[in-house]
């Protein structure tokens, strides 16, 4: 396709019309002045004041008066207060076919005005009004979904909150419930035997330092853990002497992983409680390993005849359940396998990011 030469754009001295140029501009101007204004008027206006507050019916009044004020009523003001005068001595231009020239269609030519009524003109405002009431249902979906985003993000943020306040929740009622059982354990040695009863406030003193100053935080050293593990082990070994036989299976070197605190000592503490007796032989066996799934907890404990069938379900069972559920959803394992003499429970969790 061949394109007209340049200088029939021009006139003779190839230089564009004052006069038409600026008639462009402000036509130009007149065209897109109503779609901006409408713009900034239910972006900022109706939107905000009306919408989001629901008043939806004084919202569709809004947006249809202000549509028919800028589409039906601005444009004749702005041609009252900039009318368009013709030109004056602007050379008539004449187009000679060329041969190279595609041919043109012919446009039908509009009536002239009979009895002073002027000529008719195709719907321009209409087509108008049409891309007004695109432009705003485009602008209240924008502004829809990015209110939605926020909206998440709210949600988000207050479920976190929520999380962390059930969290330290659970963890203050965890250390109570641990350091009762802790201290029956030393009531009960105070009479058997003095000594061993020092020793035990002395271990005693260990586990609390690591309670009070490590286990307020949201994550902790997988060795940290295992000390401390080692140290409420040796805390029971000074209470329960004969009878007991206990054996850990711990990494010997422990890699720099972050889990939650004081999460394996409830399953540890409730195979002591329920798991030893002083009547019978009894056993304990502890193993932390690491896999690429995450961390792998094992306990298992004996299980007598004399137990209550519900004395496995203590409050420290109930927490870290609700710890579990609260920190991996359900990307975790936590299950229990009881037989006649035996009681095993085995916890995965992944890695802390």
């Amino acid at each position: 396709m061949c394109i007209p030469p340049i200088n029939l754009l021009l006139d003779d001295d190839h230089t564009l019309q004052a006069g038409e140029l600026k008639n462009v501009i402000l036509e130009t101007g007149m065209l897109v002045l109503p779609f901006f204004v409408l713009f900034l008027i239910h972006n900022f206006l109706l939107i905000p004041q009306l919408f989001l507050k629901k008043y939806y019916v004084r919202y569709m009044l809004a947006v249809i008066f202000t549509i028919g004020i800028l589409f039906l009523y601005m444009p004749g003001w702005l041609e009252a207060l900039h009318p368009q005068p013709p030109l004056q001595g602007q050379k008539e231009r004449t187009f000679e076919p060329a041969e190279s020239w595609l041919p043109l269609p012919q446009l039908p030519l509009m009536p002239d005005s009979e009895n002073g009524r002027p000529p008719i003109r195709p719907p321009f405002q209409t087509i108008h009004i049409a891309i007004a009431v695109l432009l705003v249902g485009f602008n209240l979906s924008i502004r829809l979904f990015l209110k939605s985003l926020r909206d998440d993000e709210m949600l988000k943020d207050l479920e976190r909150q929520r999380l962390e306040s059930e969290l330290q929740y659970l963890k203050y009622q965890l250390n109570p419930h641990f350091f009762m059982n802790t201290l029956n354990n030393i009531y009960a040695l105070v009479d058997l035997n003095t000594e061993q009863a020092k020793k035990t406030i002395i271990e005693l003193s260990k586990l609390m330092r690591y309670v009070l100053y490590e286990a307020n935080k949201n994550q902790i050293s997988l060795e940290h853990e295992i000390q401390f593990l080692e140290n409420y082990i040796a805390l029971m070994k000074l209470r329960y002497i004969d009878n007991l036989n206990i054996r850990t299976e711990f990494p010997v070197v422990v890699p720099c992983v972050q889990i939650p605190p004081l999460l394996f000592i409830s399953l540890l503490e409730n195979a002591f409680k329920h798991g030893v007796s002083y009547q019978e032989p009894s056993f304990i066996e502890v193993r932390i390993e690491l896999a690429d799934e995450g961390v792998i907890f094992n306990c298992k404990n004996s299980k007598h005849t004399h137990a209550h069938k519900d004395a496995y379900h203590g409050i420290g069972i109930d927490n870290i359940k609700k710890r579990l559920h609260l920190l991996y959803g359900n990307n975790y394992t936590f299950t229990t396998n009881e037989s006649e003499n035996c009681f095993e429970v085995l916890l995965i969790i992944p890695f802390l990011s």
